[in-house]
């Protein structure tokens, strides 16, 4: 603390300096980061959202200031509207927000597929007159969507088929009974021996069936021999088994 005099012309008067103490701020220009906590999100398609946390990573904001950073999302192999709900936000970080979760909704499609992703992003938008020294780090982040859904039924048209001896063919027919498929299924085909016994009363057969979106319905023909002998009526079994995902 220190004081001193002045003389004013035509008076004389004493001037007090008070207050006589200020402070000054350096300000780390270079040490603000904000970015995602996480770069890899997963969440299973059954799920209603999947939810992304931004962070204050390094460095604090100053008093009084704030920073606004655009969160949105961007398709990869997941699509907006068919696979998840497009989202942009606008995210303000202060002293007081220096966390700020944001969720993304989860269409459940219905669909038999792959998994998929999209991507996110951070913008820096402004900064209050410091953008320049503003790191957005990562300013990326991957949503997998994984594709739990059971909801495609496979089976056969009918629980039972009969067919004459002399119509050359047994045909059966396997469908997608319940459900969409946007990835192909291949579904091992055979036929087991009951009383009817192959090949002496029909085709031994073992197929691969492969169902996707444009083929939900298949119709195998199975040969019957005709013997020509008077007999009681037979039968055989057709199964299928081990569904399997192409591509995995």
């Amino acid at each position: 603390t220190f004081s001193y005099s002045l003389t004013l012309i035509g008076e004389e008067t004493r001037v007090m300096i008070s207050p006589n103490v200020t402070m000054v701020t350096i300000m780390d220009n270079t040490a603000l980061t904000i970015g995602f906590d996480l770069i890899q999100y997963a969440v299973n398609e059954s799920r209603s959202n999947v939810t992304f946390y931004m962070s204050i990573l390094g460095g604090a904001i100053i008093e009084g200031t704030s920073v606004e950073v655009m969160f949105s999302t961007k398709d990869g192999t997941a699509h907006a509207g068919q696979d998840y709900i497009q989202t942009s936000q606008l995210l303000t970080f202060n002293q007081s927000t220096t966390n700020i979760p944001v969720s993304v909704g989860i269409i459940n499609n219905g669909y038999y597929e792959d998994d998929i992703s999209f991507q996110t992003n951070l913008a820096l938008q402004s900064a209050a007159g410091y953008e320049r020294f503003v790191t957005l780090s990562p300013a990326t982040a991957t949503a997998t969507i994984i594709d739990d859904i059971n909801g495609v039924t496979i089976g056969f048209g009918q629980t039972g088929y009969s067919f004459f001896e002399n119509q050359r063919y047994a045909h059966v027919t396997v469908s997608v009974l319940q459900g969409q498929l946007k990835k192909s299924v291949a579904i091992p085909f055979r036929t087991i021996r009951g009383t009817a016994v192959g090949p002496d009363d029909y085709a031994v057969t073992d197929i691969i069936l492969v169902f996707n979106a444009s083929t939900p319905n298949i119709t195998v023909y199975i040969a019957l021999v005709d013997d020509g002998l008077a007999e009681d009526d037979e039968s055989f079994a057709a199964q299928f088994y081990a569904v399997t995902p192409s591509g995995l």
